[in-house]
């Protein structure tokens, strides 16, 4: 699609312009002037006129002030006003306090969030300076229209007084020229801005043609682990051959790990990401991707479908890489025993999964839940729809593949989709699964002695393994200090102690996906630096399924 335009045409639908130049200190860019233009929004008294979403998980969003925001209308100043009315959801109103006439410009400016080594871990939507440039995802800082329909949006940048080599990007292109793309409100709140001394790859073409395929940017120098990535395309599973996604990369006081958005993720890393292995930086790249192309809507109740979310995210990372010939059998097998270990050794197998949802910040493994047992529960389904239908291997799209194709292209053309929507198509296959599907969701184990796992004899074995146990809260981690921590547990075996300062942790996903890793903590306590190493797993052992594969086999798709 060509999104590069001069203008919208008068017969499309409303523009929603917005206007971004960024500003500058001795360290690069330190914020953004922003206008943002809604034409002829008829919007009356006391009426909402755009809605602004104050927290996205647990990262706050930019704290707006009325007096930070200046309207105008065809009238002159136009008055706005803030307010929330819907107890449970973030979005907060910002309302007119007059009718509006012809078009409504509004100007304000942002800064990025300041963090530090005890800022929580969230989704990667805040805004942030990274080695010269600023990076955010749209809705931290952008209010969206109220007005729920379709409109031309049209993003642009001025860089007039940008030092030289400034670049903008959006998701969907490269500034400062004015870019469109249509779409509901969300099109531009779940977006990515970024501008500063960008690095691209591809480099930036001269005729700043549409964007195809994987374009990465980011600022200063990659880590090797991250520049020697492949670069990968998996639009095609979904077929949109031609489709284009941006991954936008930043280096972060403390983080490791993605947040999509529409044709876009954010990836972000820290000082320890020289020790992740390939395999984890595939997944997790492969990951971020399916999301651009499939997602799901939240139920009515306000749970968050994380199941199919994360778990189909998590379930491609694992066939997809081997099926276009990315990586290698051993790839596959790694990941999906590392998700099968997870699995069946968290200590909250058993957890509700909208539970899950609402401790997944503060809790280590009810973060895990979505994740794993939404990719285990589609491993069985997969298993029970190539049974039904006798179609095995990766030589032709399978029934789930057939499936998720046909959701991600109706989420694509904006149709709204819950988990009755995925019962209503496994129907033809297998009958009414709403029985199987509740099990799942309030947290029945899911039975795989049975699954078949692509191919007719890829069966899976069990073992009993270690359940995983950390010995401490999570919060911890935010707090840098050490608190709840379990007598008994392998943590205070090793040494660790109530009140101990920490300095730094090893990456606490890692120990979850791999049965070996041992759990480092390095902490301060008496002016003395103590760097202590345990094995984050509890003296019980739960059953947990792998795959096994004979070596004729290895090959074969």
């Amino acid at each position: 699609m060509e999104h590069l335009v001069k203008s919208c045409p008068a017969d499309g639908p409303p523009v929603f312009r917005i206007s971004i130049t960024p500003l500058f200190d001795h360290q690069g860019a330190s914020s953004l002037s922003i206008q943002q233009t809604l034409h002829r929004p008829r919007c009356i008294a006391h009426e909402a006129l755009l809605l602004f979403e104050t927290r996205h998980g647990n990262v706050p969003a930019y704290q707006f002030t009325e007096e930070d925001v200046l309207a105008f209308d065809h009238d002159g100043p136009l008055p706005i006003y803030f307010t929330k009315t819907k107890l449970n959801s973030p979005d907060q109103e910002w309302r007119v306090k007059r009718n509006t006439s012809g078009k409504v410009s509004l100007h304000f400016k942002v800064f990025p969030r300041y963090v530090d080594i005890e800022t929580p871990m969230g989704p990667r939507v805040d805004m942030r300076r990274d080695q010269g440039g600023l990076i955010s995802g749209g809705r931290w800082f952008l209010p969206r229209p109220a007005a729920n329909r379709v409109w031309c949006n049209v993003v642009e940048w001025d860089l007039s007084e940008a030092p030289l080599g400034t670049r903008a990007m959006w998701s969907y292109g490269e500034g400062p020229g004015p870019i469109s793309r249509d779409g509901y409100p969300m099109t531009v709140a779940n977006s990515i801005f970024m501008v500063g001394p960008i690095k691209s790859y591809p480099e930036p073409a001269s005729n700043k043609r549409p964007l195809s395929g994987a374009n990465i940017n980011w600022f200063g120098e990659l880590p090797d682990n991250i520049h020697s990535l492949n670069q990968y395309n998996l639009a095609a599973f979904f077929l949109r051959e031609k489709a284009s996604y941006s991954i936008f990369i930043r280096r972060v006081v403390r983080g490791y790990g993605g947040s999509a958005c529409l044709e876009s993720y954010m990836f972000e890393y820290d000082d320890t990401i020289c020790k992740e292995t390939d395999e984890e930086l595939v997944s997790l790249f492969s990951h971020e991707m399916i999301h651009s192309f499939s997602l799901m809507d939240p139920e009515d109740d306000g749970y968050d479908n994380g199941w199919y979310i994360e778990g189909l995210a998590e379930f491609y990372s694992i066939f997809l890489p081997y099926r276009f010939g990315l990586r290698g059998f051993d790839y596959l097998v790694g990941r999906l025993n590392a998700i099968l270990q997870a699995y069946g050794s968290s200590p909250r197998i058993h957890m509700d999964i909208v539970d899950s949802q609402r401790s997944f910040y503060d809790d280590w493994y009810a973060e895990l839940i979505p994740y794993m047992r939404g990719c285990v529960y589609l491993l069985q389904v997969d298993s029970s729809l190539r049974k039904s239908s006798g179609i095995f291997g990766f030589d032709q799209m399978s029934p789930l593949d057939d499936i998720v194709v046909d959701m991600g292209q109706r989420w694509q053309r904006g149709e709204r989709l819950q988990a009755s929507d995925w019962l209503t198509y496994l129907w033809p296959y297998l009958g009414d699964m709403s029985q199987e599907f509740r099990a799942m969701l309030r947290g029945t184990a899911i039975e795989l002695k049975d699954v078949l796992v692509a191919h007719e004899d890829w069966i899976l074995a069990t073992s009993m393994q270690e359940i995983l146990e950390f010995g401490l809260d999570k919060s911890s981690t935010n707090k840098r200090i050490v608190s709840g921590l379990m007598q008994g547990s392998r943590a205070a075996i090793a040494g660790v102690k109530n009140g101990d300062k920490i300095l730094s942790t090893s990456r606490a996903s890692f120990c979850a996906m791999s049965l070996s890793a041992t759990f480092e903590v390095s902490i301060e306590r008496a002016c003395q630096k103590v760097q202590i190493s345990y094995w984050p797993r509890s003296f019980s052992k739960a059953r947990v399924f792998h795959l096994t594969c004979r070596p004729s086999e290895e090959l074969r798709k």
